[in-house]
């Protein structure tokens, strides 16, 4: 003869399993336990509350912990985080930048000289940094602009946002990314207005900036910056994307030091020196980029999403 409590745990496990496995609805449950509905809301309870069954919430946007683990290994890196793709590039964008602003604002200690870099993703992380994700910071602005942005993700706004919303003061680099000569670039560089701006951007303690995949399609080929010529020369030559303007080969070499001569702002030596760099790449056609920017050892966080971490990490 069972025991009243054998009898019980019986009955919470029947009516679990109709309920969780079987997808029945309570109503189905209850005629084939004859019993009352009320009486299987109390069952599916008591499974609950005596641990015969637990409920796992999958969110598909969350992050991927052993992605990241693996890549920070790998490569050496203090952190990286790896978020889950969404059904578009547009949402998985908005997700790794809404990462990537959360990560900002949980550094410690506070950032106060904080380097940033432009782009469509940088755009992003600007507008979802929440209001007083630091206190009064210096937000300099890594590599000189372009003219092809629209308004709403514009070099200028994507700067100003960053220090706005920390009650902070912004400093613009007031020259193109890349200029026509390599005498030009030099006389802007020791021009006061952009000298100065550099000179900050070397010391800052945070560096922000997206990886570029060699696109002909680019926001530096919209804005003449390069021309379609160069994406073909530097592509022939090994190059895969840059990182501040300057591009960069697989094992994150420069390409072409003619190039790199007529690029305007924080060097790739000087990134490789500061504390804590980071990364932002979205899209499987940044994968290259990413991967040789990690070679390169040029960044020490790497935010990205599922796609790209797991093509980073296929080449052996």
């Amino acid at each position: 003869m069972k025991l009243p409590s054998e009898y019980r745990r019986e009955q919470v496990l029947g009516a679990s399993r109709l309920y969780f496995l079987e997808r029945k609805t309570t109503s189905q449950v209850a005629q084939e336990l004859n019993c009352s509905r009320w009486t299987v809301r109390r069952l599916l309870q008591e499974a609950y509350d005596e641990g015969y069954v637990s409920i796992e919430i999958v969110d598909p946007y969350v992050r991927v912990s052993s992605l990241e683990e693996e890549i920070t290994n790998r490569f050496s890196l203090s952190r990286t985080i790896v978020v889950r793709n969404r059904l578009n590039l547009e949402d998985t964008v908005t997700a790794v930048a809404n990462e990537s602003a959360k990560y900002l604002a949980e550094l410690k200690p506070m950032p106060q000289l904080v380097g940033v870099s432009w782009g469509r993703t940088l755009a992003k992380v600007a507008k979802a940094l929440e209001s007083g994700w630091a206190v009064d910071p210096m937000i300099v602005q890594l590599n000189g602009g372009v003219a092809a942005l629209s308004s709403a993700q514009s070099v200028q706004e994507t700067i100003l946002s960053f220090a706005q919303k920390a009650d902070g003061k912004a400093k613009g680099l007031p020259c193109p990314a890349i200029v026509s000569k390599v005498s030009l670039a030099k006389d802007l560089r020791e021009d006061p207005g952009v000298a100065s701006v550099l000179d900050i951007g070397r010391q800052v303690d945070v560096a922000i900036f997206s990886l570029g995949a060699l696109r002909f399609d680019s926001v530096l080929v919209e804005s003449g910056c390069i021309t379609r010529q160069d994406v073909s020369y530097l592509r022939a030559n090994g190059g895969v994307g840059d990182i501040l303007g300057r591009f960069i080969n697989g094992a994150g070499d420069i390409v072409s030091p003619e190039l790199e001569s007529r690029t305007i702002g924080v060097d790739l030596k000087t990134l490789k020196g500061i504390k804590n760099s980071i990364g932002v790449a979205v899209g499987e056609n940044k994968a290259s980029i990413t991967r040789a920017a990690l070679k390169g050892g040029f960044m020490t966080t790497l935010i990205t999403d599922e796609k790209t971490a797991k093509e980073v990490l296929a080449e052996r």
